[in-house]
């Protein structure tokens, strides 16, 4: 069945969600979206190739996982480290907000010392959390411009070859 498998042509991808053309060209927004959209073609595919829906176990990978081609995988772990920048982000965020009010708690000196104590310790962990925090966003960060390195290499390569061979009209003659 791999050997049937075709990887979606460009001009699918640029259509296929209307987030692609929301984002410019090159930016993680856009290559995020265009490789959501070369997982919906590995899943049309596999369908289309006699995959069904009642053969998806509840647990463990989709069956369609195993007949992903390289760069279909490569796309997969792009998604799955944007997710994870975004989750980072979101949490350092959250931390960056939550640090002023502990640090002005900590030095109220209406309150009394058990209670600046306890925001100053509160306002210790906060840090630590965002020194933690900002190495795994950085880490997350690295894993996705490798993945995003990868794919673009690997659908640079299927986009020659498709322009290689020409038009399906010559192909065939």
């Amino acid at each position: 069945m791999l050997t049937l498998r075709r990887p979606a042509p460009a001009d699918f991808l640029a259509r296929r969600h209307p987030r692609v053309a929301a984002f410019p060209p090159g930016s993680r927004g856009w290559l995020v979206a265009i490789c959501r959209a070369e997982l919906d073609w590995a899943d049309a595919e596999w369908r289309r190739l006699g995959g069904r829906a009642e053969k998806v176990a509840r647990h463990g990978p989709h069956p369609a996982e195993a007949w992903r081609l390289p760069h279909e995988r490569q796309a997969a772990r792009l998604v799955n480290c944007h997710l994870h920048v975004d989750a980072e982000s979101h949490y350092l965020h959250l931390l960056l907000r939550r640090l002023p009010a502990q640090r002005i708690a900590a030095a109220d000196a209406s309150q009394t010392e058990a209670f600046r104590a306890h925001w100053a310790e509160a306002a210790d962990g906060t840090l630590r959390d965002l020194r933690n925090q900002r190495l795994r966003r950085a880490l997350a960060w690295r894993a996705f411009l490798e993945a995003a390195t990868h794919y673009t290499r690997l659908r640079a390569a299927i986009d020659h070859a498709a322009l290689m061979q020409g038009p399906p009209s010559q192909a065939a003659a």
